[in-house]
């Protein structure tokens, strides 16, 4: 046996084949911005490039070596071009273009409050659409949406989300009281709302609703009716005329309306009641804690809706109810423009401090230049029951 296998291996022909090198790995995603490592044993000195298509500009360049990776700060999305160079001959040995066709990408809303999730959600399935990838989303609201948008796949906030191409959150990003611009390409106080999302997708703004899942009930009330919805979180974002919210609810009574105020803060509340002249009178009372379900059926059947800078006024703009928005710490750009916007007519009264100046939320009675002196909220006192009841008779068509 030992002088076969010595046979053997005495009439084995060796191949002249050069010795191969083993290869490295290039891997890249666009998690939490453009990313590149270079794995293996190969020794390699590399120039990695990130460039941004539409600028035409290099955003990032860096040398790594074999067992190295580099990313660019930029997390929104952007037309990225990635260029990998040896660094030693300059020879280009790898590129790819983003492209997330067909391809997982997750995107997840940041924030829990009901106005954002509204505004944002609608640029989740645009992103899908101008990309035919596979969108994986999170909110904290998924059962607004699921039913609505079949071609989305919905995780819990927090998940793991395995196999993705890119990643983007969209929110509003701070560095203390500055925008965070790795996060979020503009100063989103001067933008509208939606687009702090098409900004961070990388997409062309439009006015965009949301398709939101709502109990098909009928009306409880069988009269013809208007919501009001007068509370926020701030004083600033009130109504702040004196009498006005009465004066409005006594006009649609004489006009044959009934008027149904839905907040969480109750209609007894005398603290919260100050804020509006005093309690309300004539007026089916829905305040307290209902479930937003039933706050999207009574919106709905609902000839009109009043209210102000709140998460309610963006339910009503969804749910295609004619909406009256009464604010004057905002500029008209920054929430939606499908509504009766009322805003302060002289230009010389004060307003829009929300989109000049940074709200402390802790301060209930922010105005940040004329809190404590007789100015103080004159945006909102300044617009008179007259100013609404024109858009009432626009939207209900009564004169």
């Amino acid at each position: 046996m030992k002088d076969i296998l010595i046979k053997e291996y005495n009439n084995i022909v060796p191949l002249k084949k050069a010795y191969k090198q083993p290869s490295n790995t290039i891997n890249f995603n666009f998690i939490d911005g453009p990313f590149v490592e270079i794995l293996g044993p190969n020794p390699q000195e590399c120039i990695v490039r990130f460039k941004d298509l539409k600028k035409n500009k290099v955003v990032h360049e860096a040398e790594i070596a074999n067992n190295m990776w580099t990313r660019a700060n930029l997390k929104y999305c952007i037309d990225w071009y990635i260029e990998i160079l040896e660094k030693h001959t300059n020879q280009v040995i790898f590129t790819h273009q983003f492209d997330p066709k067909g391809k997982r990408v997750y995107i997840h809303l940041d924030s829990a409050s009901i106005g954002d999730t509204l505004a944002w959600f609608p640029y989740v399935e645009e992103f899908r659409k101008k990309w035919d990838c596979k969108v994986v989303t999170s909110t904290f609201h998924n059962d607004w949406f699921e039913s609505k948008y079949p071609h989305l796949e919905f995780v819990t906030p927090g998940s793991e989300v395995s196999d993705i191409y890119a990643m983007y959150s969209i929110g509003w990003f701070y560095n203390d009281k500055t925008v965070d611009k790795d996060r979020i390409p503009i100063d989103f106080k001067r933008y509208s709302l939606q687009q702090t999302a098409s900004e961070i997708l990388n997409l062309n703004y439009i006015e965009v609703k949301p398709l939101i899942k709502y109990p098909n009930t009928p009306s409880l009330i069988q009269e013809d009716y208007v919501v009001i919805a007068p509370h926020a979180s701030s004083h600033a974002k009130y109504w702040n005329h004196p009498g006005g919210w009465q004066t409005i609810i006594n006009y649609l009574n004489d006009k044959g309306y009934k008027v149904v105020i839905l907040t969480q803060e109750s209609a007894t509340d005398d603290w919260h009641n100050s804020k509006l002249g005093g309690p309300l009178h004539n007026i089916i009372d829905k305040t307290g804690d209902f479930p937003l379900q039933s706050r999207m059926v009574d919106i709905k059947h609902a000839k009109a809706f009043i209210g102000v800078g709140s998460g309610l006024s963006w339910v009503s703009w969804a749910l295609n109810t004619p909406t009256i928005m009464i604010s004057g710490f905002s500029y008209p750009y920054t929430e939606f423009q499908d509504c009766e916007r009322i805003f302060p007519k002289n230009p010389k009264t004060c307003s829009g401090c929300f989109n000049r100046e940074w709200l402390n939320p802790g301060d209930w009675e922010w105005c940040p230049e004329h809190k404590d002196t007789p100015r103080q909220f004159e945006c909102t006192k300044s617009i008179t029951p007259d100013m609404v009841i024109k858009s009432l008779q626009k939207v209900l068509d009564i004169y």
